[in-house]
């Protein structure tokens, strides 16, 4: 019995190798056939930020996935379906260097990640603070000639902004954006939007009314 099962295994031998490479040869093509690599360019998202804590400022905003998927997948995917998720939740204030691995990063099925750059984001985390501060109204341009502005209102006169203690202890005053009264010879009423001159806060209000009252000189 031996024999014949010795007989049967070694028969054919340079056959059956040549035959069990083959197959692996195919599975090989088979997977990995059409795979294509791509890069993107993800923006970085953070959750669990302590309440008490702000994020100030960060080294990158966004990060490079280089990925590898078969064409089909790739051509399907969106930029909304690869997402970056760093988890605030153990941060300190000040700098913290916060390592970005492939758990980061949110994809859907039959993708594989190939590198991540960078690595490593500094995360810059301050104090949240509120504060209240006034509303200036920006009027450009003069009322019809013999008219003059006898009043301005604003309502409300002061909104409450909130964000990191850093950047709202710059902010003395919100100014709306430009209100043009050029020629006008009667009371004005308009809703203004507030404008942040590219300072970062956030606040439930993003427009203030104004009246402008004219009389005549």
């Amino acid at each position: 019995m031996n024999k014949i099962l010795k007989n049967m295994l070694t028969e054919n031998l340079t056959i059956k190798i040549i035959s069990i490479a083959l197959a692996v040869f195919l599975w090989f093509f088979v997977t990995f056939k059409g795979q294509t690599e791509t890069s993107l360019e993800v923006p970085l998202e953070f959750k669990n930020t302590p309440s008490e804590m702000e994020v100030l400022k960060q080294s990158v905003k966004k990060i490079s996935v280089s990925i590898s998927a078969r064409e089909r997948i790739l051509r399907e995917i969106t930029q909304n379906d690869i997402r970056v998720i760093v988890d605030l939740s153990n941060v300190k204030l000040g700098e913290n260097s916060i390592p970005i691995t492939k758990s980061s990063v949110k994809l859907p099925r039959g993708i594989d990640i190939l590198r991540i750059d960078p690595s490593v984001v500094k995360v810059y985390l301050d104090k949240k603070e509120q504060k209240t501060v006034p509303i200036k109204a920006i009027i450009v341009g003069n009322p019809q000639k013999g008219f003059v502005v006898s009043s301005l209102e604003i309502n409300p006169a002061s909104i409450t902004i909130e964000g990191a203690k850093r950047e709202l202890d710059r902010i003395r005053v919100i100014k709306t954006e430009p209100i043009d009264i050029e020629g006008i010879k009667g009371d004005l009423n308009i809703q203004a939007k507030i404008d942040p001159e590219g300072k970062i806060f956030r606040t439930d209000k993003d427009t203030v009314y104004l009246t402008v009252k004219i009389r005549r000189k």
